[in-house]
């Protein structure tokens, strides 16, 4: 699907989402909620499906991530859902998808409660954890909220590599620190894992 046609099926869906939300907002969602009714329509209509697919609650360790996007049975994007209601900024939430796209190799982590969308990168040497957010979404359809989406979700830029070439340059314009890939090794990642999960 081209990606103008691709960003008219976001919108529509992104519209049929804040519509169902404005309907229901005083009930609150819960995890399987956020999971059903904005995380999965918003994946579909990036087309995830599927040649890229989602596996849901994917084994990670001793725990549990709620969506994988894997390409060739390789994970290369987690995305972890909380309720409605759960501060996705405080720590434990920020740990936990830390701690799974560390453990994995995964490079890029996803924490939202349907209405915020914060995207980390998982390996940037020398930049604390919390410092790797690269984009915070906040759940609408202006145009940048579809680009976002875009950028960092959709099955191309995922397989392809440039959602994570993209979230590397915004951490180096924030950080003032470049990417070296030779420095990204087992070694460097399990130090990471150690110092900042």
């Amino acid at each position: 699907m081209p990606e103008q046609s691709n960003a008219e099926n976001l919108k529509r869906t992104l519209s049929y989402i804040l519509q169902f939300i404005a309907n229901i907002e005083h009930k609150g969602f819960g995890e399987a909620a956020i999971k059903q009714f904005i995380v999965l329509p918003i994946l579909r209509s990036l087309e995830v499906f599927p040649e890229s697919p989602i596996s849901p609650e994917s084994q990670v360790g001793k725990g549990w991530v709620d969506y994988a996007l894997q390409h060739e049975r390789k994970p290369l994007v987690f995305i972890e859902c909380k309720r409605w209601d759960e501060n996705i900024e405080a720590a434990d939430p920020q740990d936990q998808i830390a701690h799974y796209i560390f453990q994995e190799g995964v490079d890029l982590g996803v924490i939202t409660n349907g209405k915020t969308w914060d995207f980390y990168l998982a390996y940037k040497t020398h930049v604390p954890w919390r410092r790797r957010k690269f984009c915070s979404i906040e759940l609408g359809f202006e145009p940048e909220v579809v680009a976002n989406f875009q950028k960092y979700l959709s099955k191309t830029k995922v397989i392809d590599g440039s959602a994570k070439t993209e979230a590397e340059k915004v951490v180096a314009e924030r950080t003032k620190i470049q990417w070296d890939p030779k420095l990204h090794s087992v070694k460097n990642s399990e130090m990471l894992s150690r110092e900042d999960a």
